[in-house]
């Protein structure tokens, strides 16, 4: 699972089996490790009822995702879903937050492997 975060905005790109295994469990989490004794958590859950939002507590990221949600994406073409969660009522700033499956690039990069990323649409067939 691939995690960008820029502003505040959230995104998370997620190959077929990281797809798949969150259909099946309800959760994906991976790590960004700066040392033994420090990383940082970045998961995708999977939640009954609710509204897309994200919280950080310690070293862990957690974007919840509502099962209607969740169970569109998993089981449909649906390239992803995304929502604005509200982080101060009073000026309107809102946390954006994306998450998609993750296509091969158009062009190759020799330095990711990108064997279980979905077919792009937008690459020409031969």
């Amino acid at each position: 699972m691939k995690l960008r975060i820029k502003g505040d905005s959230i995104r998370m790109r997620l190959t077929q089996t990281e797809v798949n295994t969150f259909g099946e469990s309800g959760v994906i989490e991976d790590r960004v490790r700066f040392s033994p004794e420090q990383s940082l958590v970045y998961r995708l859950e999977r939640e009954e009822q609710g509204a897309l939002r994200a919280e950080f507590h310690g070293n862990t990221l957690t974007v919840f995702v509502p099962d209607v949600i969740a169970g569109q994406w998993v089981g449909t073409q649906q390239v992803g879903f995304r929502g604005e969660v509200p982080i101060d009522s009073y000026d309107g700033d809102v946390l954006r937050i994306l998450v998609e499956k993750d296509f091969h690039c158009l062009i190759p990069r020799p330095d990711e492997d990108e064997s279980d990323h979905y077919a792009n649409p937008l690459a020409k067939s031969e």
